[in-house]
C-alpha cells in the first residue's frame, strides 16, 4: 500500500508574518502526526521573503519535540550550501534526541534564486558546488554510515555523536541528474512532482533502470511530492484552489512589479495558467484519494508526499485531515505501527 507523507515549505501567506508562518508549520506537523501520516519534511530556502524555512535542522528539532510518532526530516537540506560533516553532526544529534525518527533529504540547489551569485557568495558556495554534489553526498554518507572508499582522506574521522541507527538519507530531485545520483548509491529518490513543469517524469525511469543495490538500499524507493487541496466537496476545493492561486499570484506580482496593476482579463488568464501548470490534485476527499492513487500508479511511487496548497494553517489541516480519512479506514488511524526508514506508516 502506498504511504502518505507531508512536505511543508513554510510559505508566508499574504498578510502573514514569517514568525507566524513558522508556528503554522509546527501546527501542521502536529496535525499530520495526529492524522497518521508517515513523514513530515521541511525545506531550506534563502533570500526568499515568501518562504520562512531557512534552517531545516532547527525547525526539525522543534517539530520532533512536539510530535510523537511521525518521522520528521528535511525536504531538503541543500547540501551544496554546507560542509557534509556539519550536516552529519546536526542530524546525528537530532537522531539521538528524537527516537531514531529523523530523515535527511538532500538536494543540490541553493534554496534561493537560481541566478543569485550574490547569495552564492553569502553562503560561501563555490561556483563548482552543483557539480560536486555527488562527492559531497558521498562524504555525508561516509560520516553517517562509516562507509568510505579505501584510502579516503576522511576515513579516520569519527562522527560525534556515534549512531547505532543513522537517519535515513534521501536524494531530492526533479531531473535525471538527481535520479542518477540516487540510483548509483542505492538511495531512495524523492521526486519533486509538485514543481510542475520543472519536473521530468523520465527521471523516475532513469532512477529505476540505473539503480545499484547496496548496503543503503536493496531496491528502488520513490517518494513523489504533489500539491494537494482537499475540501468537503469538489466545488469547494475548486473555489479554494482558485482563491489560493490568485492570492499567491498577486503576492508574487506585487513583489516583482510593485505599483503595476494588471488588467483584470490579463490577471484572470495568468491565474488560470498558473493553475494549469501546477501538479495539483484537488477536490473532495474521494476525488483527491482517487487522484493520488492514479498518480502513484502512473509514477510507480512507494510514497506520496502531500504539499498542502492552502495558504492558511487551518486550510492545510483540513486538507490533511480529509485526505487521511478518505485514504485509510478511520479504525486504523490510531493504531500505532513501526515506522522505519522506509517502513509502513499508519496512513497507508
Amino acid at each position: 500500500m502506498v504511504s502518505l507523507s507531508v512536505l511543508d515549505v513554510a510559505l508566508v501567506a499574504p498578510g502573514c508574518t514569517a514568525r507566524q508562518a513558522l508556528h503554522d508549520v509546527v501546527r501542521t506537523a502536529v496535525a499530520a502526526d495526529a492524522c497518521g501520516y508517515h513523514r513530515f519534511w521541511v525545506a531550506e530556502h534563502h533570500n526568499s521573503p515568501r518562504c520562512a524555512g531557512s534552517s531545516p535542522a532547527v525547525l526539525i528539532s522543534h517539530i520532533a519535540a512536539v510530535t510523537h510518532r511521525i518521522r520528521v526530516g528535511s525536504g531538503g537540506v541543500m547540501l551544496t550550501n554546507h560542509a557534509p560533516l556539519t550536516i552529519a553532526e546536526q542530524f546525528a544529534v537530532l537522531q539521538s534526541l528524537h527516537d531514531d525518527r529523523i530523515d535527511l533529504g538532500v538536494g543540490r540547489a541553493t534554496g534561493g534564486t537560481d541566478s543569485s551569485t550574490l547569495l552564492d557568495r553569502a553562503l560561501r558556495r563555490p561556483p563548482q558546488a552543483r557539480a560536486e554534489f555527488p562527492l559531497l553526498l558521498d562524504e555525508l554518507v561516509g560520516f553517517l554510515y562509516g562507509r568510505w572508499p579505501g584510502g579516503h582522506a576522511f576515513q579516520d574521522l569519527e562522527l560525534s555523536p556515534a549512531l547505532p541507527v543513522p537517519p535515513g538519507v534521501f536524494v531530492l530531485g526533479a531531473s535525471e541528474n538527481g535520479a542518477r545520483t540516487a540510483a548509483a548509491r542505492g538511495l531512495p529518490f524523492a521526486y519533486g512532482a509538485h514543481l510542475g513543469p520543472k519536473s521530468r517524469p523520465a527521471a523516475l525511469d532513469r532512477y529505476r533502470s540505473a539503480f545499484s543495490p547496496g548496503p543503503l538500499g536493496t531496491s528502488p524507493h520513490v517518494i513523489a511530492s504533489v500539491n494537494v487541496q482537499c475540501a468537503e466537496t469538489d466545488e469547494e476545493a475548486e473555489r479554494l484552489a482558485h482563491d489560493t492561486a490568485a492570492a499567491r499570484f498577486r503576492q508574487k506580482h506585487t513583489a516583482t512589479s510593485p505599483g503595476v496593476a494588471l488588467p483584470e482579463p490579463r490577471e484572470r488568464y495568468l491565474i488560470g495558467r498558473m493553475l494549469e501548470d501546477l501538479q495539483l490534485v484537488r477536490g473532495g476527499p474521494a476525488t483527491v484519494s482517487a487522484g493520488l492513487r492514479r498518480l502513484a500508479a502512473t509514477l510507480g511511487a512507494d510514497e506520496i508526499m502531500l504539499v498542502p496548497y492552502d495558504i492558511t494553517a487551518a486550510g492545510r489541516e483540513r486538507t490533511l485531515r480529509l485526505t487521511a480519512a478518505a485514504w485509510t479506514p478511520p479504525a486504523q488511524h490510531d493504531r500505532p505501527r513501526a515506522a522505519g526508514r522506509q517502513g509502513r506508516p499508519a496512513v497507508s
